[in-house]
Formats: structure tokens, C-alpha cells, sequence
């Protein structure tokens, strides 16, 4: 009975591991794309791959912290190659070419990855009441 409730446990364990691992790759993949699109650049290979794996206290307890590495080219015919950093499934970084063009440190315990604050110019205020 304890052995049948144990392997149960860790198959459990297991499986929310590895959704876990499937959603923080699917969110790289997004990322990875968006980054490119933004400098108009082309995602080669249409996917990341798993460089680097850690375990990183945080605020809000222990997380895992991903780094996955892209292909993408500049002219067509160049490859060069980026990286995604998550932590959980909050969004680090992301370098393209020699810099960070997406660096949030700040910002990761307050925001999950893809969600972001409106900019002062899509704030419509409204009028006050007299």
C-alpha cells in the first residue's frame, strides 16, 4: 500500500516536472520569435533547445532558471545565435546580436513573461468628477 502511494507520488512529481519544462519551452519559443520579429530578423530551425538548467532561490521561493538558445540569421544567409533566460516561467532576458534587447531584472517578481504594463500613451485617463 505505502510503495503503490509512493510511486504514485513520484510519477505525479514527475509529470508536473515535465509539463512545467513543456510550457517554459513553449513560452521561449514565443519569446525567441517575438525578439526576431521585433529587429526583423529570421527564427531559424522555428524553436529553441535547452542550453543550461539551475536552481535559483528567489523571493518567492526556490525556481528553476532555463536558458535556451536560438538560431537566427540577419541577411538569409548568416547564422548567429541567441538566447532566452526564464526563470520559472518569468522572462529574464534575451540576447540577439552582441546585446540584450529585452532585460527585465527589475520587473520579474511583479510580472509573469508576456504580460507587460501599458505605456503612458495607452493610458486613457478619465475625466475626474466634480
Amino acid at each position: 500500500m505505502a510503495s503503490s502511494l509512493a510511486a504514485i507520488v513520484i510519477l505525479g512529481l514527475i509529470l508536473m516536472f515535465w509539463l512545467e519544462a513543456a510550457r517554459a519551452r513553449e513560452l521561449a519559443v514565443g519569446i525567441s520569435r517575438a525578439a526576431c520579429e521585433k529587429e526583423r530578423y529570421q527564427l531559424l530551425d522555428d524553436g529553441v533547445y535547452l542550453q543550461r538548467f539551475s536552481l535559483r532561490w528567489t523571493p518567492t521561493g526556490l525556481r528553476f532558471r532555463r536558458m535556451y538558445r536560438f538560431d537566427y540569421s540577419i541577411d538569409g544567409a548568416l547564422r548567429q545565435s541567441g538566447y532566452v533566460l526564464l526563470l520559472g516561467t518569468w522572462l529574464e532576458a534575451v540576447h540577439i546580436q552582441g546585446r540584450h534587447t529585452i532585460e527585465q531584472e527589475s520587473a520579474r517578481e511583479e510580472e509573469p513573461a508576456g504580460k507587460t504594463k501599458p505605456k503612458a500613451a495607452e493610458i486613457i485617463p478619465f475625466p475626474k468628477k466634480r
